[in-house]
């Protein structure tokens, strides 16, 4: 070989060198990673949970889906779903974390509390609203009043027919309520049937005809001549008549209304209330903070119960 030819080999070499190493991995780049205040790499935010699901009171249902829709309209963000099933079943879907919210129309049981313990699970009581249960029967139905002892003998069978309460030419009470998941049910046994809790071993009878819902009770009472019924007052529509009760003890038939209800003269008046598991936080809180605000409680009291404040 000659020397010129050794030169270009040598070159050739270098040159092809240069272009390998050209291609071969870049250097790591030496750009410090983002440092937080506290020292350390900065963690990314976490997200705050959006989505609430509002189980329970088939009285409350309506209330819910109403705060559900005016609270969207400022917080786009937030999925709320709302059921209502019955008071029991919102407990139960509490107790087992199928629920951030149960909606009661009555108190949470003593058995319900230990269940709720056992897994860990503090429920806490949220006052949202007042409700009168109101007696209805068909519109057509003479009686204006009936006293709660006479009502609890109508739904223990008792009292059977409606001339035993002034009521002829009706015959058999087709006695109509709730189902037993209901809170709306036992309230109405603890007010009514049972005396305001003083006559423990009154029962419901056999022969009522239990309904799935406040919707099923109006429309079997506005149906049938001789039915008699009970809803909460949110649900009173022209299809049917409401009774004033007469209290414990006797005197004049007091009708459920916002001042009645709140000032106790009506005796089948109750509380409505939300549970959460513990003391709630984030976005569950401030839903409940906001019902218990003015904008939801305006929304209890155009929805025909009466606001807490």
């Amino acid at each position: 070989m000659t020397q010129r030819s050794a030169w270009l080999a040598v070159a050739l070499c270098g040159l092809l060198a240069a272009l390998i190493a050209g291609c071969g991995p870049k250097p790591e780049s030496t750009e410090m990673p983002m440092i937080s205040k506290g020292g350390g790499p900065k963690a990314p935010a976490a997200p705050q949970q959006q989505t609430i699901r509002q189980a329970g009171s088939n009285t409350l249902v309506q209330v819910a889906r109403a705060w559900q829709q005016a609270f969207n309209v400022k917080h786009p963000d937030v999925q709320i779903a709302v059921s209502g099933e019955g008071t029991g079943t919102g407990f139960t879907a509490l107790i087992d974390g199928a629920a951030e919210i149960a909606n009661a129309s009555r108190k949470i049981k003593d058995k319900e509390l230990e269940q709720a313990k056992a897994k860990g699970i503090t429920p806490v009581e949220h006052l949202v609203a007042y409700d009168g249960i109101a007696v209805i029967v068909h519109k057509d139905n003479p009686l204006t009043e009936i006293a709660l002892e006479k009502l609890s003998d109508i739904y223990t069978g008792k009292i059977t027919d409606w001339s035993a309460v002034g009521a002829s030419g009706l015959g058999k009470i087709q006695v109509f309520a709730r189902d037993s998941a209901s809170g709306t049910f036992e309230s109405f046994k603890e007010l009514v049937i049972q005396l305001h809790g003083k006559e423990k071993e009154r029962d419901y009878a056999p022969s009522v005809l239990n309904q799935p819902s406040t919707q099923a009770i109006m429309q079997s009472v506005a149906q049938t001549k001789s039915g008699i019924g009970y809803v909460g007052l949110g649900y009173v529509d022209e299809t049917v008549k409401v009774l004033a009760v007469i209290p414990p003890g006797g005197g004049k038939g007091v009708l459920p209304s916002a001042q009645t209800v709140r000032d106790k003269s009506y005796p089948v008046a109750r509380e409505l209330y939300c549970y959460t598991s513990g003391e709630p936080t984030g976005i569950v809180k401030e839903y409940l903070d906001w019902i218990k605000g003015p904008e939801g409680q305006d929304i209890v009291a155009r929805e025909g119960f009466i606001p807490v404040g």
